[in-house]
C-alpha cells in the first residue's frame, strides 16, 4: 500500500497503521527526491511510473496529507495510475451505525453520531465530534478537537479549524 505524502499528517497516519500491524509492504509517495526513507524505515518512491508498478500488485493508497486541495489532487493523480482509495479508522472511535462514512479517514478518539454523511476523501482528525444529521462534502478536513453540531452542512474542499465549534444548522457553500 502507498501513503501519498510524507508530512506530519502521514506520521499520524503511520501511528494508526502501526497500532493495527498494517505496515507490511508500506511505501510512501512524494516528489521530494532528497528523501529516501520515511521515519528511517519506510521507502519513499518519487515517480509515477514506480507508483503504477506498485499498483499492479496492490492498488490501495491512503491520503497522507490533511490539506483538502492536496488530498483531492493526490486522489485524482493516483486514481489515474490505477490506485484505489483506502481509508483508515483509528482507535477509540465511537461511530453510529446510522451514518454513511465508508470513504473517510477517521482518526483516534472521534465521535460520529447518527445520520452523518461524510463525503469521499474526508479527514476527521483526532478528537473531533460530529453530532447528528450533519453532511460534509468531499475531501473536507475537520481538524483536531472540532465539534460540529446538529444539522450542519459543509461543502467540499473545506477545512474546519482545530477546536472550532460549528453551531446547529449552519450551512456553508462549496
Amino acid at each position: 500500500m502507498i501513503i501519498a505524502g510524507v508530512g506530519g499528517h502521514a506520521l499520524e497516519l503511520l501511528d494508526i497503521l502501526i497500532s493495527e500491524c498494517k505496515t507490511y509492504g508500506l511505501l510512501f509517495f512524494d516528489e521530494n527526491k532528497s528523501l529516501k526513507l520515511f521515519e528511517g524505515t519506510y521507502p519513499i518512491i518519487h515517480i509515477e511510473e514506480e507508483v503504477a508498478k506498485v499498483f499492479h500488485e496492490d492498488p490501495g493508497f491512503i491520503l497522507g496529507t490533511g490539506n483538502p486541495k492536496v488530498r483531492y489532487h493526490f486522489y485524482q493523480r493516483l486514481g489515474k495510475l490505477g490506485g484505489k482509495l483506502t481509508t483508515v479508522q483509528g482507535q477509540g472511535v465511537v461511530k453510529s451505525g446510522f451514518s454513511k462514512v465508508e470513504e473517510a479517514d477517521i482518526f483516534n478518539l472521534c465521535f460520529i453520531g447518527p445520520n452523518i454523511q461524510l463525503g469521499k476523501g474526508c479527514l476527521i482528525n483526532t478528537g473531533a465530534q460530529i453530532h447528528h444529521e450533519v453532511e460534509i462534502g468531499d475531501f473536507t478536513e475537520v481538524n483536531p478537537g472540532a465539534v460540529i453540531l446538529e444539522g450542519v452542512q459543509i461543502g467540499s474542499l473545506s477545512s474546519i479549524g482545530a477546536n472550532a465549534t460549528i453551531l446547529p444548522k449552519v450551512k456553508s457553500r462549496e
